[in-house]
């Protein structure tokens, strides 16, 4: 009977040690997967990658997950490439990226039930993203000249700077429904109030651009920060080729 026992026991150890080893494997082969799409699309924006993005898969074993055709939590860290010159915008901002219940039973289409990213994005890139969307409205060198944009966060404010400094606009951020608008919180030129046309103009103009950085997701919190912003887009039912697909509009 002694025998019997140490004989299963040295069959539980070894199944124990293939099963970790698998584990690590498949940890790392995802990992791998992951750092070598990353630095292909590096390259395909034309920046680079100066970090390595990071994933994990929180306490339940990979091969299990695996077994079971659905991972129940992935969390999955960019470093930014994000490159901003002028009005031209390369790369992508960073994120920290946090996937519910990950089906992998089509391993050509993995899909999360539930995705929330948060990501930050500068000043440079809000102000970029102003004068391409009113050069696209053909205001460019016309009403308006957009000269710079600063962040208040004690007053939760974008504030916009045109024609040389003389006109300010001041914006607060209003997520609703999973889309982003502005309200204008000032707008003056030389303490006189600027038409609605010409804030109508630039907050459109900017609105569309965040927009079109959150793609098919819903905006959930847009906060002022030092610096720039801090989004937080969620999705339900996400097909990970849709997050692929959705990249930052370049000039």
């Amino acid at each position: 009977m002694a025998k019997i026992w140490k004989f299963l026991v040295g069959v539980a150890v070894a199944l124990l040690i293939m099963l970790l080893v698998a584990e690590f494997g498949l940890r790392w082969f995802i990992g791998n997967e992951l750092r070598t799409s990353f630095e292909e699309q590096a390259a395909a924006d034309g920046v680079t990658l100066e970090e390595d993005p990071t994933i994990g898969f929180g306490t339940t074993p990979l091969v299990l997950s695996a077994a079971r055709g659905s991972i129940p939590e992935v969390e999955i860290t960019t470093p930014s490439t994000l490159q901003v010159t002028g009005q031209e915008i390369l790369g992508q901002p960073g994120a920290h990226v946090q996937l519910s219940d990950l089906d992998i039973s089509d391993s050509d289409n993995p899909v999360a039930a539930r995705m929330v990213t948060t990501t930050e994005v500068p000043s440079e890139f809000l102000l970029a993203t102003v004068k391409n969307g009113m050069e696209q409205e053909g205001a460019a060198g016309g009403l308006v000249d957009i000269s710079n944009i600063t962040t208040n966060p004690a007053e939760g404010t974008l504030d916009v700077e045109f024609n040389g400094g003389f006109a300010q606009l001041n914006l607060i951020p209003r997520p609703v429904d999973g889309n982003l608008t502005f309200e204008a919180a000032g707008a003056s030129l030389f303490g006189f109030d600027l038409p609605s046309q010409v804030t109508d103009l630039i907050t459109q103009a900017l609105q569309q651009g965040v927009q079109e950085q959150a793609g098919e997701f819903d905006i959930d919190a847009f906060d002022v920060i030092d610096g720039g912003a801090r989004l937080t887009l969620t999705g339900e039912n996400v097909a990970l080729s849709q997050v692929a697909d959705t990249q930052l509009p370049r000039r």
